[in-house]
Order: structure tokens, then C-alpha cells, then sequence
């Protein structure tokens, strides 16, 4: 897998904002509400990973997620086609949040680990931005993952997604392990 680290974290654009919106439902609180989500109800790989990064053994909450699948008449490489999912994360420990090195420390981890396998046909990008938080009246970070798949087929890039997906999944789930730990041990 190839994997892309975004640093904008200078605020080039607008931040987002924890929680999104009015409609914004936790899912750590309120897990089955995942079923609600249009995206991750259509797209059992999307649904799978919502869930493990809202769940007990996760230090996340999902603040978005999105699907979308390019066919060849919009990928400029022929008959060459795109499935993408994405998500963003915050952690659930509120504090984290405002530390940009413990994203930056992620990231690299992530890097470091999902690039172990060789092949393109998936490739994830990682972004650390700004976000707002309302709650605490403050302005930190949240990361936004993108995992892009290709494949001879609309099926086939869909289901490389989904393996990109899991990778993703427990990548995220040992790296926070790791940051838990106390340095030293």
C-alpha cells in the first residue's frame, strides 16, 4: 500500500468542526446507529471500520465517512477503475486532540506499517488537519483517511478498498496501542 502524509495544520482553509453537525450521532454512545449511516449501510468494509474505531478497544471517534466509486468514463487511465472510502477520526480522549505531535507520531507509525506490503492497486492518504472543537472551546487536530483502490473492474476495486480498509483498521488499532504505552517500556 502507498501511503501519503498531508501536514495542514497551517490553516489554509477552513477547519473542520468536532462534533460535524447538528446530525451527528456517537457512535461509541450509540453503536447501532452506525446502520443509520448511508455510506457504511451500503458498504459492509466502511460499516466494519466505523465500528472498531468507535468501539471499546479503539481511542477514536468517527466524525465522518464517505464512498465513491469512479467508473471509466471519469478515470482518465482507460479501463482502469476507482472505489475510495473515507473517514475522519478524532480521539475520544478529548486532550489528545489539541497535541499535533501525537498525530503526527500516528501518522508516521501508520506510514511505517502500511507500507510494509508492496503493490499500488491501494493507496491511503493520510491528513492531519485543523479542527474545531465547540465543547472546549478550542481549535485542534483530527485525521482524515482516504483509501483510494483500483482495479479491472468496478467489483474488484470495491473489494480492494475493503482489504485496504482492514489493513487500515488494524494499523490504527496496533499504532494506538503503542501510544498508549508509557515511553520506555
Amino acid at each position: 500500500m502507498r501511503v501519503e502524509i498531508i501536514d495542514d495544520t497551517e490553516g489554509r482553509g477552513p477547519a473542520v468542526k468536532f462534533p460535524p453537525g447538528e446530525n451527528y450521532v456517537d457512535l461509541r454512545e450509540y453503536p447501532l446507529a452506525v446502520e443509520g449511516i448511508a455510506p457504511a449501510s451500503e458498504y459492509l468494509p466502511l460499516r466494519s471500520f466505523l465500528t472498531a474505531m468507535n468501539g471499546a478497544e479503539s481511542s477514536f471517534k468517527s466524525a465522518s465517512a464517505s464512498t465513491k466509486a469512479d467508473s471509466p468514463a471519469s478515470v482518465s487511465l482507460g479501463q482502469v477503475f476507482e472505489f475510495a472510502s473515507q473517514a475522519r477520526l478524532v480521539f475520544a480522549e478529548a486532550s489528545f486532540n489539541f497535541e499535533r505531535d501525537r498525530f503526527v507520531e500516528l501518522t508516521a507509525g501508520l506510514k511505517d506499517l502500511l507500507e510494509r506490503d508492496s503493490g499500488d492497486a491501494i493507496r491511503a492518504v493520510l491528513r492531519i488537519a485543523t479542527c474545531d472543537f465547540p465543547a472546549q472551546n478550542r481549535r485542534g487536530f483530527c485525521l482524515s483517511i482516504r483509501v483510494v483502490a483500483q482495479g479491472v473492474s468496478a467489483e474488484q476495486a470495491e473489494m480492494r478498498c475493503g482489504i485496504g480498509l482492514a489493513r487500515l483498521q488494524q494499523a490504527l488499532l496496533f499504532r494506538v496501542r503503542a501510544l498508549r504505552q508509557p515511553s520506555g517500556e
